[in-house]
């Protein structure tokens, strides 16, 4: 992730003893904005748009949530209120005391916890294809929970196949473009290692079981109705439906939906521009 030509700085502090990584851009005494990722992934999924997000002059954190990216890996703590209590420690140590939180994918339904469990730091909400909004979700995410799944993805993503997998050859073979490599490499890091791969499937069951998501936290009224919240999505989402985001915005009374065309699960990434521009307009307006 690059600011005005520089890597953009990297922090880190310690909670319960576990290290969580961060990327730190823009006006520190500017509104802050934080970006959580999804699963499998990590901050950087976020750099086109936390890069364009600094140079508007906001404060953008992002994070590597526990046992992704940068941050630490430990055996258990993978339920959503722990992601919310290691963020709410983040913000806490920065000494902001208010923040536009923004989830993506997994990182949305973690973005609602910590909005349900600190309201007072949430000032508003973005979900960005978000997940805990209802049942529907890629049935790949649904089979990875089934018994085996944990050892066929440590014969196939590993230390000796991750040099594979890196080859340009194949991916000039398979006509990869390089928004697709990135992805893979995300998710490769986040798999490759037997602590990833312990915090991956840990969050994947916190999520997801054989028949879909655990349901909505909607529904467990985890969002204040009146909370400013935008919602983003792809007309043609393949991982959560766009269907979530119609339901999501007739819900809640104070929304707007913004759909983009395209098929993508990273609308955030593919559209940096018209993103950054929605969530700009929605942070003046409210």
């Amino acid at each position: 992730m690059r600011h005005h030509g520089r890597v953009a700085p990297r922090g880190v502090i310690r909670h319960h003893g576990r290290l969580l990584s961060y990327q730190d851009l823009g006006p520190v005494g500017a509104p802050v904005v934080l970006l959580i990722h999804g699963m499998a992934s990590d901050s950087t999924t976020w750099s086109r748009a936390a890069t364009l997000l600094a140079e508007c002059g906001y404060r953008v954190l992002a994070p590597d949530l526990l046992g992704h990216g940068d941050s630490d890996k430990p055996g258990d703590g993978y339920q959503l209120a722990d992601f919310a209590a290691s963020l709410t420690a983040l913000l806490t140590e920065l000494g902001v005391d208010r923040a536009t939180v923004v989830g993506h994918s997994f990182g949305g339904a973690v973005a609602m916890q910590l909005a349900h469990e600190q309201p007072e730091l949430v000032r508003r909400l973005v979900l960005v294809s978000a997940g805990g909004l209802g049942r529907r979700v890629h049935p790949v995410l649904r089979a990875a929970t089934l018994p085996g799944a944990h050892s066929l993805v440590r014969i196939m993503v590993n230390s000796r196949t991750a040099a594979l997998y890196r080859r340009p050859r194949l991916h000039r073979s398979l006509r990869l473009s390089p928004d697709v490599v990135a992805n893979l490499g995300r998710a490769g890091r986040g798999l490759a290692s037997p602590p990833a791969r312990t915090a991956f499937f840990q969050t994947l069951k916190g999520a997801i079981d054989p028949f879909g998501q655990r349901g909505s936290l909607l529904e467990s009224e985890h969002v204040r109705l009146d909370l400013p919240t935008l919602i983003v999505w792809s007309e043609r989402d393949p991982v959560v439906p766009v269907a979530h985001a119609y339901e999501t915005h007739a819900h809640l009374r104070n929304s707007r939906l913004v759909v983009f065309p395209g098929s993508t699960h990273q609308p955030h990434h593919h559209s940096a521009q018209r993103f950054v521009q929605a969530l700009s307009d929605f942070i003046d307006a409210t």
